[in-house]
């Protein structure tokens, strides 16, 4: 494809993406996915050069919606600054109008909530978190992500790993928290990798390996991951627990869990039960009950608004009201008390999200406390002794990371544990 040809394939895409935002419908990712599955002709660098083009306006929906009026091919002009691609020649797309030369001429200016890319009505929330570094958050927050693994210590070592990639000349450098993590300058494909196809290594940002870092698993523990979605967390903790004792991975939907399955296989993760569990209902009940009271530990990575990884995907902001920031808020209340159930005296459930607010972290912890006597709040310090890091939470106790501070995901951890 000509660079002209993969504009109008952005453009077409974008289209698709402005319906699916107001309907609530795909995203983005699985948008492109349909695009160029009926259209073979189109290379990898077509997919890659169209992909970035989409997300870079996604970033900057807000600001190019308003200023255009919602009309998808200005908000591409304005994005591209380049009207000379719009040739209507080769599946280009059609030449520039005078219109459309006058909006370009037109000076555009953005607000502060533009330039940093947030919805407006989130700012307050925004701010609780930042008290600091405000700007800087947020730009931080709206860059790309880099591209981070995990080495899984019940398969190699960090060494083997890192001669792996210096064999294929792979700029890598290591994770500044998690013992397990290393970060790649760029996003290679690496489906091929002997380390990957063999389990060494799994994707996973570095907020979650240390969040599951200081939960401090043991081997031999019960544990219990009860959002488990596709696994991630799961088989970063058989690691901690050298694959002894047992793990019991749940989740309300079937498409995430059936990726588990091979996961583990791949990862040599063999104290591993994972099953699929409804929503709600006395089905779910009667598969859950007979684990009351007997874990050691319990992972809780709760449904949330995903604030924290806007970096990777900018279209959830775009995405969120209020009615389902409260919806969210109102699962994760039910799931904490549910969770607590399964926890055994002196044991402890790990409270987790990927959201930057106050309403899904704080606040949750600080009503759970208030309603149940025999918790106690842990400091994530007494598994996790380097004082250089320093939370963002306004519960010390608690771990709040984000992309500028911690060059991270934002990522949030309470660790509660059952009175005996």
């Amino acid at each position: 494809m000509i660079e002209p040809a993969r504009v109008q394939a952005a453009i077409e895409i974008l289209n698709q993406v402005a319906t699916s935002l107001s309907d609530d419908g795909p995203s983005a990712d699985v948008l492109i996915r349909k695009y160029f599955r009926t259209r073979r002709y189109a290379g990898s660098k077509d997919r890659r050069s169209v992909t970035s083009m989409v997300y870079q306006v996604i970033r900057d929906w807000g600001f190019l919606w308003d200023s255009s009026g919602g009309d998808i091919r200005k908000m591409m002009l304005l994005s591209l600054d380049d009207a000379e691609l719009f040739t209507g020649q080769d599946h280009a797309p059609d030449k520039v109008t005078e219109e459309e030369r006058q909006f370009l001429s037109e000076k555009h200016e953005k607000q502060p909530h533009h330039l940093q890319n947030y919805p407006l009505w989130l700012k307050g929330r925004l701010q609780q978190r930042f008290t600091d570094n405000f700007d800087a958050e947020l730009e931080s927050l709206n860059s790309r992500a880099p591209f981070e693994l995990r080495i899984n210590l019940g398969k190699t070592t960090p060494i083997k790993v890192e001669d792996f990639l210096k064999s294929e000349n792979i700029e890598y450098k290591k994770g500044e928290w998690a013992e397990t993590a290393l970060v790649l300058e760029n996003n290679p494909r690496i489906d091929d990798w002997e380390i990957y196809k063999s389990g060494q290594v799994e994707i996973q940002d570095e907020a979650a390996q240390l969040a599951v870092e200081i939960s401090d698993l043991k081997p031999g523990q019960q544990v219990m991951d009860l959002c488990a979605g596709a696994g991630g967390k799961t088989l970063a903790a058989a690691a901690f627990m050298e694959n002894k004792g047992q793990i019991y991975a749940f989740d309300n939907n079937f498409n995430r869990l059936k990726d588990l399955k091979p996961r583990a296989k791949r990862a040599n993760v063999r104290i591993l039960q994972g099953q699929h569990v409804d929503t709600a209902g006395g089905k779910r009940e009667k598969t859950l009950s007979e684990h009351m009271g007997r874990m050691d530990r319990v992972i809780l990575d709760v449904p949330c608004s995903g604030s924290g990884v806007w970096r990777r995907n900018p279209e959830l902001k775009w995405r969120l009201d209020e009615e389902t920031l409260l919806k969210y808020c109102r699962i994760q209340k039910n799931l904490i008390s549910e969770a607590w159930g399964f926890v055994k005296p002196g044991g402890r459930m790990i409270y987790m999200t990927c959201s930057l607010f106050h309403d899904e972290n704080e606040t949750q912890v600080s009503a759970f406390m208030k309603d149940h006597e025999d918790a106690k709040l842990v400091s994530y310090t007494d598994h996790y002794k380097r004082e250089e890091l320093k939370t963002l939470s306004s519960l010390v106790e608690c771990l709040a990371l984000s992309p500028y501070t911690h060059g991270t995901d934002g990522f949030f951890v309470a660790i509660l544990e059952k009175k005996p």
